[in-house]
């Protein structure tokens, strides 16, 4: 039994199938079953977002718009073409795959924040693309994406299209979890900690780079669709650099290199304005939750460094570490 407990591909499928099965059997409202579903979606993209920043050590700040354009992507194919939702979930995390290889070919030569801004710009660009590519995406008024169905079963209810982004976010999981406990997750590892000495134990740091930063803009395409099947409607303003920014926060205070940290950090940071809307005397002050996501940004980096994944972990190593240390001479008897 404590192997089991102890295996995490087990843990996933079972947390999954819990957490799958919590509005089917209780009562809940449809802001609050739509909040559950933006938490699993944030969570798959946060996922590849990590596997670029926690695990490579790679940032983007353009993936927002990914993210924008698998949501234009099945709106498009299932609307205009009429394919089937699942083959327009699959394109959608393909092609911006592909357009993330292309950008990654000449981005990734670059580092730090030089890579930061490249990949700002890029993303700036493509929201600007959102905005005059109205045959596409129809511009400022918005593409409208139709009720995803699959195998004949339209998933109308909230509740049923979270069972349906559960099972996405599972399987994300477990791919991820193999991939990054395979030669390719210790490669990315190797690179983040210390680039030259990866070089030096042969990793090929472009291509392990590319595979990434090609990862992570799949991830984000994925929810991208999931997104817009959920609330059937998407414009270009909603792909900013503020979803790029609370992607990066989503990461950092959940805890970096951590899939659990993943979905704990878009948890939070899809609760925040859900919180904040609710006390009175705060509802006066502009972009309060903003606020509220950069002050937890803060003092996470400043007393949680491991995010909240890791926080019982740091704190039993943290009394560990008391216990060991020997009691001055002039305290002793």
């Amino acid at each position: 039994m404590k192997g089991i407990l102890q295996n995490k591909p087990f843990l996933y499928i079972l947390t999954g199938l819990i957490v799958a099965m919590i509005p089917l059997v209780t009562d809940m409202d449809r802001s609050t079953l739509t909040m559950l579903n933006l938490i699993v979606i944030y969570a798959i993209v946060a996922i590849g977002f990590n596997i670029l920043l926690g695990y490579a050590g790679q940032i983007s700040l353009g993936h927002a718009a990914f993210m924008g354009l698998g949501a234009y992507i099945s709106a498009y194919f299932t609307s205009n073409f009429e394919l089937p939702f699942l083959v327009s979930l699959l394109l959608a995390g393909v092609i911006p795959m592909v357009v993330g290889l292309i950008l990654g070919l000449v981005a990734l030569r670059l580092e730090g924040h030089y890579l930061a801004i490249a990949t700002l710009g890029f993303g700036v660009a493509l929201q600007q693309t959102f905005k005059e590519w109205i045959g596409f995406t129809n511009g400022f008024s918005g593409a409208r994406a139709v009720t995803p169905e699959i195998f004949g079963f339209a998933l109308r209810e909230r509740e049923h299209f979270f069972v349906l982004v559960v099972i996405v976010c599972v399987l994300l999981i477990l791919f991820a979890h193999n991939l990054l406990s395979s030669k390719t997750g210790r490669a990315l590892i190797a690179m983040r900690d210390s680039e030259h000495a990866a070089q030096a134990m042969g990793v090929s740091l472009f291509k392990y780079k590319l595979i990434a930063f090609a990862l992570s803009t799949f991830y984000a395409g994925i929810g991208g669709s999931l997104y817009v099947h959920l609330i059937r409607f998407t414009e270009p303003n909603q792909w900013g650099i503020d979803v790029s920014l609370n992607l990066l926060a989503m990461v950092v205070i959940g805890g970096l290199a951590s899939i659990p940290g993943s979905v704990l950090g878009a948890a939070f940071i899809v609760f925040i304005p859900e919180f904040v809307k609710d006390i009175e005397w705060l509802q006066n002050i502009k972009n309060v939750a903003s606020i509220f996501t950069g002050v937890a940004l803060v003092l996470v980096i400043l007393f949680f460094p491991y995010g909240l994944a890791r926080i019982g972990t740091q704190i039993k190593a943290s009394l560990l570490k008391r216990q060991k240390q020997p009691i001055p001479k002039e305290m002793e008897g």
